[in-house]
């Protein structure tokens, strides 16, 4: 039976490794959304694959977060990555608010165009 190491050296390698795991299903996972969306007819394929992009840029930043914290020497630490995170998540979730809503917009204004 394998030995259990659980110092905190041990646990930080066990973390780290099944963070590892999680991010390599998660590129497999983004990678294969990525083909279907692309091979789509739809009309909104282009703003699907603005909100997978989203989407993926959020799920990094929170792998990132949680290696970072799998890293942190204290509770103050952890709790200053937390908050650094919120902050970042929130500006990035104003940012791709706005993105997605000039998106709409340019659309919307595309379908009251005049047709030649």
């Amino acid at each position: 039976m394998a030995e259990i190491n659980a110092s905190a050296e041990g646990v930080r390698n066990a973390l780290t490794e099944a963070l590892g795991r999680l991010r390599k299903a998660n590129a497999d996972y983004f990678e294969l959304l990525e083909k279907s969306l692309g091979s789509s007819p739809l009309p909104i394929a282009n703003q699907a694959k603005e909100v997978c992009s989203f989407m993926q840029r959020n799920t990094t930043a929170t792998f990132d977060l949680g290696e970072k914290l799998i890293h942190a020497n204290n509770v103050q630490d952890a709790l200053k990555l937390q908050s650094d995170f919120f902050q970042d998540q929130m500006r990035s979730l104003t940012d791709q608010a706005r993105t997605m809503g000039e998106s709409a917009m340019k659309a919307a204004g595309g379908l009251f165009s005049p047709k030649n």
